[in-house]
Parts: structure tokens; sequence; C-alpha cells
């Protein structure tokens, strides 16, 4: 019945409804574009994204993988360093520089250790300042390490596939030509420089297809929702008002005139006009 009596209401309110309905679509359609009023613009939103990822293996350039003498302790610290550098403000700019897009839509996060108190793994100001630039940013990228593997590997998001195993991919290139450029200035020799190998191809998918259609239809439903929720009370109310105002009406017409004296008054003004007669 309740339900019933609801579907009457909007179908009396049916224009209002429209409104509604209406309203709700610009809402729907606000939640995955953005629209610039100086210029005037459209631009759509960025709710669908690809990730891909790579690996980087620190290693010799004889391959210490292959020579059971080498110790890989050194190579899984340097592993750890050059992770942590690669979140830092100056690496992401080489990064950028090599994948061709711009600094500051590209954050970069990690890599975070297991069983370390959250205190201990706090941002430091330098790398904390670079995350507020990027907490806004399009291109993002997230760096793991196992303390005990020469091995780091690369998380990249983007708009599309294509952008973000580019991302992923000159993260290596990256890194390589700024340890070359090192050792050479340094002029390390052949036997103690480190090699960045990246393992494999960067790989991208579509993480979630269909993100912008559902966002739409989620927000235009509860929009529609919340509008209907509101003009049904509404309607109450102004039924509320009209039947107040049917039973002044009424009231007036019964005798009441406008001026407040009820018809009792007359007629006792009527009694004392016939005893003064008399």
């Amino acid at each position: 019945m309740d339900l019933a009596r609801t579907l009457k209401t909007l179908w009396l309110r049916r224009r209002l409804l429209a409104v509604g309905a209406l309203v709700a679509l610009v809402a729907a359609l606000l939640s995955i574009y953005r629209v610039g009023l100086f210029p005037p613009s459209l631009e759509g939103r960025t709710n669908v994204f690809a990730s891909a990822s790579t690996q980087i293996l620190v290693d010799t350039p004889d391959s210490a993988f292959a020579d059971l003498s080498y110790d890989l302790e050194s190579l899984d610290t340097r592993a750890s360093v050059f992770a942590r550098f690669l979140a830092s403000p100056a690496a992401v700019a080489l990064i950028a520089r090599e994948a061709k897009l711009p600094f500051d839509a590209i954050e970069a996060q990690g890599p975070f250790e297991l069983n370390v108190p959250e205190v201990q793994q706090a941002s430091t100001a330098e790398r904390r300042s670079s995350q507020i630039i990027g907490e806004g940013a399009v291109y993002r990228l997230r760096f793991e390490n196992n303390p005990s593997l020469p091995i780091v590997t690369v998380f990249a998001q983007a708009p599309d596939t294509r952008e973000a195993e580019r991302l992923a991919a000159a993260v290596p290139t990256a890194l390589r030509r700024y340890i070359d450029r090192i050792q050479v200035q340094q002029q390390t020799p052949p036997d103690r420089q480190v090699e960045i190998r990246r393992l494999g191809k960067a790989n991208g998918a579509i993480v979630n297809r269909g993100a912008n259609l559902q966002i739409a239809t989620l927000v235009f439903i509860i929009v529609l929702g919340g509008w209907c929720m509101l003009l049904i009370p509404a309607q109450t109310i102004a039924r509320g008002w009209r039947e107040v105002g049917l039973e002044g009406e009424n009231g007036r017409s019964n005798g009441v005139p406008r001026n407040g004296h009820g018809p009792g008054e007359d007629v006792l003004r009527s009694e004392r006009e016939r005893q003064r007669a008399r």
C-alpha cells in the first residue's frame, strides 16, 4: 500500500520528477567530466586507469648469479638503496625526462618494508613534499624491494596501457644511465661496477574498465533517489497547507464574518434593540 501511494504521489508530481531526473543527469555527467567556464571546456576525468610492472636486477657486469664466488649481500644492499632513491624527486625528474612526461604529473612512493613500525616508515620532509605535489597526479610509481634479493619491482599507473608500460620501462633506463654516469665520473674499476638489468618487458593492462559508466550510474541513482525522498514530504506538507486553508474558508462560510463576530452577538444586539423600543 505504501509503495502504491508513493508511486501515485510521484506520478502526480511527474513534472517535478522530470526536473529531478534532469538534475541527476547533470550530476552524473559532472562526475565523469570536468567543466571549465573561462574558457568553456569539457574534459574527461581520469576514472579509468591502467597498471604496468617490471623488475630491475642489480648485478655485476659479468653477472654475479653465474659465479658462486660472488657475495650477493652487497648487491642486496645496493638494490635497497636504489629502490629508495627511485622514489626521490631527483630520480622522478630523470624518469619523467626518459618517459617524456611532465615531472609534476608523477607521484612516486615506496618501498614499504614489512614488520617495521609505521613511525619508522614515515615520509621525510623531502619525500612528503613530493607526495603533496603529486596527490592529484595522473601518473604514479610504486617501488618494492625484498632486502634479501637484489631486485627492485616497479609498478606504474597511467590513464591507458601504453603510457603505463612506457612509464614502467623508463625507470630501469633512467636508473642505468644515472649509475653509468656516476661510475664514469668516479672512474670506478670494471670489476667493482654495478650493472642495472631489466628483467623482461613491462606488461600492462586496464585495471578498472567501465569505471566511468559505473560512477555515472551510481551518481544518477543517488541524486534521483534523494530528489524523490525530498519530493514526497514536500507533497505531504503542501497537502497539509491546503487542508488548513480549506478549513479556514469553511469556517467563514458557516457564518463567521471577516470582522471576527459570530452569529450569537448579532442575536443579542437585536434583542437589546427591541427592549429599547418598548
